[in-house]
């Protein structure tokens, strides 16, 4: 019997749960307005997941790995065109001696977590899982646990959350702070911090900084929220996005006040 419904009516982590407990094999679609995923479950256990429209596709995955570069992913899409699509991007990468068995596996179970996690919290849209359908067959099908691809993406949640509250609004742009005092301290920052902080130049947001980093999002912010801390960015001049908590806008307030208390001083 095929399941189906509203987000509304049952969150994503049910539906998988749902799945899971009932030990399905299929796909489950859903779809978020021009957003789809796709995910294949064998007895319960997620096997393959892909985003028809684009997103986390896995020759990207590779190059900010590190493993393969632009030229290498476009000569195996054409490659992979020639062949009409019948051998996957892994399987002509691996040929090639490009990338190894283990560095597939590894790149694909990323993969399949990160469309997981990012369907975790949709609270709208539809879904429907169709039993013992795929549309399409898979060289290299994996077996990882729904339930604790459940749990990380709870925790993942709850992590990005805490971090998104210590920073600015995402559509604020960053850029570094010039201080008026010497500092005492030697500041030390790993290769992942000097990458965001070359990107705070004042026409970036924090939406743009985190998607051009590179890296997880969680990674990525962690960065911000230390380049913080250590009062090194700040919001671009003439800036006023969301705040998010009272005792910046108080902050915000007061800042602005002793500035009219100055002007009105001139007259």
């Amino acid at each position: 019997m095929d399941l189906q419904g509203k987000i509304e009516k049952f969150n994503v982590p049910e539906i998988f749960q749902l799945i899971a407990s009932g030990r399905r094999t299929g796909t489950l679609g859903i779809a978020q307005n021009d957003r789809a995923t796709m995910f294949y479950f064998s007895e319960g256990k997620i096997t393959h997941a892909y985003s028809p429209n684009g997103e986390n596709h896995l020759g990207r995955k590779l190059i900010l790995k590190g493993l393969i570069d632009d030229k290498t992913l476009d000569d195996s899409l054409a490659e992979q065109k020639n062949n009409f699509g019948q051998k996957r991007l892994g399987k002509i990468l691996i040929e090639a001696g490009k990338i190894d068995e283990n560095q597939l596996e590894t790149a694909l179970t990323e993969q399949i977590s990160d469309i997981v996690y990012k369907v975790m919290d949709w609270d709208n849209g539809v879904f429907k899982f169709y039993d013992s359908k795929f549309p399409t067959e898979e060289e290299r099908p994996l077996s990882l646990s729904t339930e604790s691809l459940i749990l990380d993406g709870a925790r993942r949640a709850d992590e990005l959350n805490n971090l998104k509250q210590q920073l600015p609004d995402f559509g604020t742009p960053l850029k570094l702070k010039q201080s008026d005092v010497q500092r005492d301290i030697e500041i030390k920052l790993s290769s992942i911090e000097w990458n965001i902080l070359a990107q705070c130049d004042g026409n970036r947001t924090i939406d743009s900084i985190v998607k051009n980093s590179g890296d997880d999002l969680a990674v990525s912010l962690k960065a911000l929220v230390k380049l913080n801390e250590l009062d090194l960015i700040e919001p671009a001049d003439g800036f006023y996005g969301d705040v998010k908590d009272l005792s910046r806008l108080e902050l915000k307030v007061e800042a602005l006040a002793d500035l009219l208390d100055k002007f009105l001083a001139k007259e």
